[in-house]
């Protein structure tokens, strides 16, 4: 039987937009949230936790000729994002990897977990990618509102779940979750949380699976998969603004505003002095 145009919907707005994230020693999962050509060149991102590819991030201590004094170097490791392919919108038949370079992140420490990754391939537009939940419209999302929950838990390919927000006022480390149904696992991190939006008819990227609910059990810990933690849209968009990212979801800012932006801020200031 050919699938529904449900079912298509489903595949094309959530499934296929998720990808694997693998370093050298760990893995998650990760969702293409922009893919388009500027002066030649396809630029496509993905969005993770900074724990799926921390391992990556290497800060020594290193030479520098023009200060004549070690400083903090950031060195970063490349990361592998991998695709799926299917039969019949159901049937794994495999998948390619791209190599990928960490862009912007912020440390797990403090509470943000959140990563950047530019995909090395410049040629080709993805053929999916996430649809970002508008800024304006959070007033919308409330308790009961179902969502679909897609990772690759456990190093598995892509995994869907159902379920509903659940709770929006949970804080930890100083910053706001989100708390869903969606049954999340380790691997699910740096996923997606998606919403179907009546009002546009078409599920909608509302936020980073990034957490779960451990409960101590004597001397191992259970964990309780149907309350995960993930990290709500609306700071999404901050942690893209702060590191100069945002034409991603923003129409009014272009992708040369954001490049000249973040370049400013890689340059040393010049002093005026004589």
């Amino acid at each position: 039987m050919a699938a529904s145009k449900q079912t298509i919907q489903k595949h094309e707005q959530m499934f296929y937009p998720t990808v694997r994230v693998r370093t050298k020693k760990a893995g998650g999962s990760g969702t293409v949230i922009y893919s388009q050509k500027h002066d030649g060149k396809v630029h496509t991102y993905v969005v993770t936790n900074h724990h799926v590819i921390t391992d990556c991030i290497h800060i020594i201590k290193k030479w520098n000729p023009v200060l004549k004094k070690k400083i903090d170097t950031e060195i970063l490791d490349t990361v592998q994002v991998e695709y799926f392919k299917y039969n019949n919108y159901s049937h794994n038949i495999g998948s390619f990897a791209v190599e990928a370079d960490i862009v912007a992140y912020s440390e797990v420490e403090g509470g943000q977990d959140w990563a950047l990754l530019r995909v090395r391939d410049k040629e080709n537009i993805a053929d999916n990618v996430a649809n970002l939940f508008p800024s304006h419209d959070l007033d919308n999302v409330h308790i009961f509102d179902k969502v679909f929950a897609v990772g690759a838990s456990l190093g598995h390919p892509p995994i869907a779940s159902a379920g509903h927000i659940s709770y929006m006022d949970d804080e930890i480390d100083h910053y706001k979750y989100w708390m869903s149904t969606a049954q999340t696992i380790f691997g699910n991190s740096g996923g997606a949380c998606y919403r179907w939006s009546p009002a546009r008819k078409k599920y909608e990227y509302i936020g980073i699976p990034s957490r779960i609910s451990v409960q101590p059990m004597g001397f191992s810990a259970d964990a309780i998969t149907h309350m995960g933690y993930f990290i709500p849209i609306d700071r999404v968009y901050k942690l893209l603004k702060e590191n100069d990212y945002h034409f991603i979801y923003d129409e009014d800012t272009s992708f040369d505003d954001c490049e000249k932006a973040r370049k400013e801020k890689r340059e040393p200031k010049k002093d005026n002095k004589d």
